[in-house]
C-alpha cells in the first residue's frame, strides 16, 4: 500500500516538477511523459501487485487530466489500460539496463498517446472538439522527450525505493524476518 502511495506522490511531484521548469525555462515543445515512466516502472517491478499498481495507475492518471485539463477520466482509463498492457509484457520480458528501460517507458507513453487520441476521437463530437485539434500536437517531439528522459527518472524511482525499503506490512523484516 505504501509503494503504490509512493508511486503516486512521486509522480505527482515529477508532474508538477516538469511543468514548473517549463514554464520557468520557456519551453514550448513538448514535454516528456514522467508519469508514463512512473507507471512503466511500477508495470516492470516484481514487489508491486496487479491492484496496487493499477490503483497507482488510475490516481497518477486522474491527476494528469486535472494537470492538463482533460477531460476528467480521459487519462485515468488511458493510465489504468496502459498499466495492464505493460504489466503482461512485464510477465513475459525482464528490463536489463537503461535502454531497455527507456524503450518501454516510450512504449508506455506510446500506448497512453494512441488511447488518448483514439478516445479523443471518439468523443470529440459530443465533447465539442474538432478532429482536427486533436491531430494538433507533435507527437515525435513527445517521444523523444520521453525517451530521453526515462533513464534519470527510472533511476531516481528505484534510489528511492532502495532508500525506502518498504516491506508494506506483509512480511516481518530485521534480525527475526525472513
Amino acid at each position: 500500500m505504501l509503494r503504490g502511495v509512493a508511486y503516486i506522490l512521486l509522480g505527482w511531484l515529477l508532474l508538477a516538477l516538469e511543468g514548473g521548469l517549463a514554464e520557468v525555462l520557456s519551453l514550448t515543445l513538448m514535454l516528456p511523459a514522467t508519469s508514463a515512466v512512473v507507471i512503466t516502472h511500477a508495470a516492470f517491478a516484481r514487489e508491486v501487485s496487479t491492484p496496487l499498481g493499477l490503483a497507482a495507475a488510475v490516481a497518477l492518471g486522474y491527476l494528469e487530466d486535472l494537470h492538463q485539463g482533460a477531460p476528467v477520466g480521459l487519462l485515468s482509463l488511458a493510465y489504468g489500460i496502459t498499466f495492464l498492457a505493460l504489466r503482461w509484457s512485464a510477465r513475459r520480458i525482464h528490463l536489463h539496463g537503461w535502454l531497455l528501460q527507456a524503450l518501454a517507458s516510450l512504449i508506455g507513453a506510446a500506448i497512453v498517446d494512441l488511447l488518448t487520441l483514439m478516445l479523443l476521437l471518439g468523443l470529440s463530437e459530443s465533447l465539442g472538439v474538432r478532429r482536427e485539434a486533436v491531430f494538433a500536437a507533435p507527437l515525435r517531439w513527445h517521444g523523444l522527450a520521453t525517451l530521453l528522459a526515462a533513464p534519470p527518472v527510472w533511476a531516481l524511482l528505484d534510489r528511492v525505493f532502495g532508500w525506502l525499503h518498504f516491506d508494506d506490512g506483509f512480511a516481518p523484516s530485521g534480525p527475526g524476518g525472513p
